[in-house]
């Protein structure tokens, strides 16, 4: 019998997660979602997903194996004071994907739940490409971790964490490092531009140069910083780039964005 899971809010992450779980064919799916309500009505039909636009109009709460949360942070409380009302299985998987809520903020309003994680995962979920990074409490077995561990795989990589604020530390990292990556990309793209490429060349040019990289990266031997000083031969054109990079403190800058995305992970926490 294939286990069943709730989600609650069904944004960008919501929907990115629902479409892998839905593709793995491993589960039964309800969505609770009363803004897309309607338009997820005739994006999806499926034996196995029920959408509902209210928590009151879904049915025997204690069938489900996982309970996800993905609401904006202001819907919080108002959902959680909802499924107060209701009765869980005594070893349902409760999962918040909330941004900057711990877990102490559920165990103090669902008391009777036992099996509580903080998941981040990324926008690359969006194309089964993510990286999910969980926490859980020691009293967690490891029987409801691997059943979370496994429903989280279908939209790419996990990593369990040891500690909870590892969760603001993977924020500034995997959850904002798409944007600061999109950045990076988006600066390169214009400076090859500048030259005189025109705007599909450079977006060919630079597209495949990343991908190229990463995949040379991840099936090679030599890390990062290796690999930087095999490209950048003395001199020349590589290393002529590299020394502007020095000169301006590169490291030092993605130190600093990292550092402004770990700090406010933080604040949104308290």
């Amino acid at each position: 019998m294939k286990k069943k899971v709730l989600l609650i809010g069904c944004g960008h992450m919501g929907s990115a997660l629902a479409r892998s779980w839905i593709k793995s064919n491993q589960y039964t799916i309800n969505i609770v979602d009363p803004v897309k309500y309607s338009s997820l009505k005739k994006k999806y039909n499926s034996s196995n997903l029920k959408i509902f636009n209210s928590t009151h109009k879904v049915q025997k709460y204690e069938s489900f194996d996982f309970i996800i949360v993905a609401t904006k942070p202001s819907d919080l409380i108002i959902v959680l004071e909802d499924l107060s009302n209701y009765t869980f299985k005594s070893d349902v998987n409760f999962i918040s994907v909330v941004a900057g809520k711990k877990i102490t903020l559920f165990e103090k309003k669902l008391k009777k739940i036992n099996n509580f994680f903080r998941i981040m995962p990324n926008l690359p979920a969006t194309i089964g490409e993510s990286m999910s990074c969980i926490f859980s409490k020691k009293k967690v077995s490891q029987k409801n971790q691997n059943e979370v561990r496994k429903l989280f795989s279908y939209s790419g990589k996990i990593i369990f964490l040891k500690e909870e604020n590892q969760i603001d530390m993977a924020t500034a990292i995997s959850g904002s490092g798409p944007g600061f990556i999109f950045n990076t990309i988006d600066a390169l793209e214009k400076a090859a531009r500048k030259l005189g490429f025109s705007k599909d060349t450079s977006k060919i040019l630079v597209y495949q140069t990343f991908q190229g990289s990463i995949n040379l990266l991840l099936k090679n031997k030599l890390n990062a910083e290796d690999l930087v000083k095999t490209v950048a031969t003395k001199g020349g054109t590589t290393e002529a780039g590299i020394q502007i990079m020095k000169n301006n403190d590169f490291h030092k800058i993605f130190q600093e964005l990292v550092k402004a995305s770990y700090k406010r992970s933080k604040k949104i926490s308290k």
